[in-house]
């Protein structure tokens, strides 16, 4: 069975949600798939296929369900019908928050039955009555639902809100609201099942698309968290911003529910979401307080493990992180907004031998000041164990941002004492929405603790950045070697070599387009390598340098870009043209400093080498435009050498880049060539053939028609080759011996005209596609499909029941000379006829297929070509060269030729299937869009 199939069979077998994992160690136990490198299938191999059939299969928080599983549908349906129902009445969170509370009653409802429950719940069964006929506009229902509070089985409070947003609507919606909820069905789901659906719910984005008010950790980043967690038995988990719970309630499942868990909270709706949340997941002993978790620093609690997926503002209403910063000797910052202060509290809070997992945006692992203060700080203490770096997307879809995860440990091994390891994630997928981090590699990297690899490094803690920088992509191997170029003086700082100055972006005003101080933008630097030189022309600038004289640049240097993908290195030597030049706000300006002899050209051919690139590429910041700040270019390591060497390593690189340069060019003419000779030399050998044999075979038709004209006139017609075929074997084979043709002298006649006009009419055709060419006005907006259909009428009464053709696919259209292109289909079903189905079959058993595909990613239409016939065993070569098969085939070796001939004019591609076992197929691809001249 295929894949999917397996996974179906797994999921309705264990009637149940299932994590990947476990799908895929229940596939490889079973053999219900196997691989065909006969290797495990792998967690990664159940995501990417549950992707690709999103008809069949959905994630929830991790746990794969069957979209037509009965309980799924219903559950689903009724949460869709409900958002709708309230959408446009309530905001998106008022929306969440009664759903919840309103699945969360009826879930207590179908688990009423339990030991130690019989809550009075059904309050609502003697005052159901017509939708029409509801006396007190529902207030019964809101009432009963109110009332639930005082037994305490739910957070305090959540019965009574619910109740308050209920009674803002008409008694219909109410009534009808109620009708549906009763109708849902989720006593054949056990607690983590029910609860996982619960949470996935009430995390759900609205109808309209906006994202839901409720942050929670994506479920690949909380298993990720809990497994390097690894919390004891019997050890207590604080998460100080617990949200909805999810990271509590992983670490408890994957303690095999023996640990103590607690949670904060500041915002109080969201810590009656998580208490629901909680319960709903059939876990009792675990709470999550409305509370900042700040208010805490004055209590002695600690923990030995601390989780949180930390809120990218750092938010607290406090003012008691002001003593946590005065506690670690620190000057305190003017706002508690940030990542700091939560990371202070998280270590304040851990035991001796404690342990945390947090998550952390990148620029606090980067930033200068405060943030680089705090890890000056934990760098001290030697209490950061790893940092884990994670891709973009980890946290969609509340953004898209750039995240790691720092580990604090107390208790560091002696390998990693003094150290700190560095490892960078890594995905098994991801979509617009959603990302699945590849969690093995990323903890066998953790536990293996290799010293150097890949994606792994453990740096001393004396080798780290001077600037403290924490990011995983700055220690990789690149950063060992550039550190041990630095040690042996191999390598300068760039700060070392030059004076980095940034420039301005002045008031539109005071630009004129004849200034003397050109204004140079990004896009004046070069975009090659070659391009050494700066591009002064057309360029608006400033009269006078008097305002902004601090910026303006007189003296050589090198301009780099500040945005973008890449530096464009370029030299500015002053000139009598430009003697100054005024840097843009996105341009830096690398003037050399004098300090250490430095040639500008050696800096210029640095800067483009692979080795600075990828440094400069990891020290980018920002998501929507990538930026290099002035720090990250002050650190990049240089190669270092003396000045006669640099001298030599310029002339070398100029002599490489020539040569490269040369040959590239060379082969670019070349290859050129020979594709114009090839055509030419075809176009060559085809006139010469058409010339020559167009009045051979005109004559051969001439002396068919005479002897036509003779044998009418002499009645000789219906004489045939013999008076009568006597096969002389042996009777009992002679049933199985085909007698020969016998025609009469019209038959063959006949035949030979047909013949000759078709040889003739190939030379014609042939002729034709050599001179043939196509202007953008000789094209035709077509569709595709619609002309395919066109035609397969016209060929309906031609081809007699000799095959049938099917067409199907995409509608869509494309540029069309419609002629030539039924030139190509005929030629299509001649080679069919001839060589595929030799006229040997019916249209029972012969096909010809044509399905249209349109592929919007390339911006191409293909069209599929296929028939059923006997086998085609040449190449694409044979098919596409003229006269190429001549020697191989029965055919005339034009038409595949002329086919591919008219696809080119098209500014198509033929691709031609070889090694086919049964029938012959190509594929035809077309732009969707050309303006260009066709040839």
């Amino acid at each position: 069975m295929t894949l999917h199939e397996a996974i179906q069979t797994v999921l309705k077998e264990n009637n149940r949600p299932m994590r990947a994992k476990d799908i895929a160690l229940a596939i490889n136990q079973k053999g219900y798939y196997t691989r065909n490198d006969r290797e495990p299938l792998q967690t990664n191999q159940i995501y990417l296929r549950i992707k690709n059939y999103p008809s069949l299969f959905q994630n929830i928080n991790g746990h794969i369900v069957l979209i037509n599983d009965p309980a799924w549908k219903s559950i689903l349906t009724s949460y869709e019908y409900l958002t709708h129902t309230l959408k446009g009445i309530f905001i998106q969170a008022d929306i969440q928050f009664i759903i919840a509370v309103l699945f969360y009653y009826k879930r207590l409802l179908d688990i009423n039955h339990y030991s130690g429950r019989r809550y009075p719940l059904s309050f609502d069964k003697k005052i159901i009555i017509p939708l029409d006929q509801l006396i007190d506009g529902g207030q019964s229902l809101i009432e009963g639902l109110k009332s639930l509070d005082e037994y305490h089985i739910a957070p305090e409070g959540v019965f009574e809100e619910c109740s308050r947003l209920l009674a803002k609507l008409d008694r219909h919606k109410v009534q009808e609201i109620w009708s549906v909820i009763k109708e849902i069905e989720t006593a054949n789901l056990n607690d983590q099942e029910f609860g996982n659906v619960y949470e996935h719910l009430i995390t759900l984005v609205s109808l309209d698309s906006t994202r839901s008010p409720i942050h929670h950790t994506p479920f690949s980043l909380r298993q990720l968290m809990v497994e390097l967690l690894d919390a004891q038995e019997e050890s207590s988990v604080y998460d100080p911003v617990a949200g909805i719970g999810s990271l509590l309630i992983e670490s408890f499942l994957n303690s095999n529910r023996n640990i103590h868990t607690y949670g904060s909270e500041i915002n109080r709706r969201i810590a009656q979401l998580g208490n629901m949340n909680i319960f709903m997941h059939g876990i009792s002993h675990m709470r999550i307080d409305a509370e900042d978790c700040f208010h805490q620093i004055n209590i002695e609690r600690k923990y030995d493990n601390i989780i949180a997926d930390l809120p990218a503002n750092g938010i607290t209403s406090s003012v008691e992180y002001l003593m946590l910063y005065s506690q670690y000797g620190l000057t305190v910052p003017k706002s508690g907004k940030s990542f700091g202060a939560l990371v202070l509290f998280a270590l304040s809070k851990l035991k001796t031998h404690g342990k945390a997992v947090l998550t952390v945006s990148d620029g606090f692992l980067a930033k200068k000041g405060k943030e680089q203060e705090i890890r000056e700080l934990l760098i001290k203490k030697d209490v950061i164990e790893t940092v884990i770096s994670l891709p973009h997307g980890t946290l969609r879809p509340f953004t898209d941002a750039k995240a790691s995860i720092l580990v604090l440990n107390n208790n560091k091994t002696d390998l990693l004492k003094n150290h700190i390891h560095f490892i960078l994630g890594n995905i098994n997928d991801q979509t617009p929405k959603s990302l699945v981090l590849n969690n093995e590699d990323i903890l066998r990297l953790y536990v293996e603790k290799e010293i150097s690899g890949k994606n792994a490094q453990i740096v001393q803690i004396k080798d780290l950045r001077p600037d403290a920088s924490l990011l995983a992509e700055s220690y990789d191997a690149q950063f060992l070697l550039a550190n041990n170029m630095l040690k042996e003086g191999s390598a300068k700082y760039l700060t070392d070599l030059v004076q980095i100055k940034s420039g301005i972006s002045p008031e539109k005003a005071i630009l004129h387009t004849d200034a003397e101080i050109p204004l140079i933008k990004v896009e004046k630097l070069s975009k090659d390598i070659l391009d050494i030189g700066l591009t002064i022309q057309n360029s608006e600038g400033i009269h006078d340098d008097y305002i902004y004289e601090r910026y303006v640049i007189a003296e050589e240097c090198i301009l780099v870009a500040r945005i973008g993908e890449n530096l464009k290195a370029t030299i500015f030597r002053p000139s009598n043209q430009a003697p100054k030049i005024l840097p843009h706000s996105n341009v830096y300006a690398l003037i050399p400093n004098g300090k250490l002899d430095l040639n500008i050209e050696y800096l210029y051919y640095q800067l483009h080498s692979t080795f600075i690139q990828d440094q400069i590429e990891k020290r980018r910041l920002g998501a929507v435009m990538p930026y290099i700040s002035i720090t990250g270019l002050k650190e990049t390591v240089i190669p270092y050498m003396s000045i006669e060497a640099q001298h030599e390593f310029v002339q070398s690189q100029k002599a490489n880049l020539i040569s490269d340069e040369r040959n590239r060019v060379e082969e670019r003419i070349k290859a050129l060539g020979y594709q114009e000779e090839t055509k030419q030399a075809e176009a060559d050998v085809i006139k010469i053939l058409t010339h020559q044999l167009r009045p051979t075979f005109s004559g051969l038709n001439g002396v068919t028609k005479r002897i036509a004209r003779i044998i009418e006139r002499e009645h000789i017609g219906r004489l045939k080759e013999y008076e009568k075929i006597e096969l002389n074997v042996d009777p009992e084979i002679e049933n199985q011996i085909a007698p020969p043709d016998n025609y009469s002298l019209t038959q063959l006649i006949d035949k030979l005209s047909n013949e000759t006009q078709h040889l003739n009419d190939i030379l014609t055709n042939v002729d034709k596609v050599m001179n043939f060419k196509l202007l953008p006005e000789d094209l035709t907006e077509t569709n595709i499909l619609d002309f395919l259909n066109e035609y397969k009428m016209q060929k309906a009464v031609e081809q007699n029941g000799k095959y049938s053709i099917e067409i199907k696919g995409d509608s869509v259209s494309v540029p069309l000379h419609k002629a030539s292109f039924k030139e190509l289909l005929d030629q299509l079903l001649i080679n069919a006829e001839r060589h595929a189905f030799n006229g040997t079959s019916t249209h029972k058993t012969n096909k010809v297929t044509f399905t249209v595909r349109h592929l919007s990613k390339r911006n191409i239409v293909s069209i599929e070509y296929g028939n059923n016939g006997k086998p085609y065993e040449l190449t694409q070569k044979d098919f596409t060269t003229a006269f190429e098969k001549g020697n191989k085939s029965k055919g005339s070796g034009i038409g595949g030729n002329y086919i591919n001939r008219i696809v080119e004019a098209h500014k198509g591609k033929l691709v031609v299937e070889e090694k086919n076992k049964k029938g012959f197929s190509l594929t035809i691809e077309l732009p969707i869009t050309n303006d260009k001249i066709y040839e």
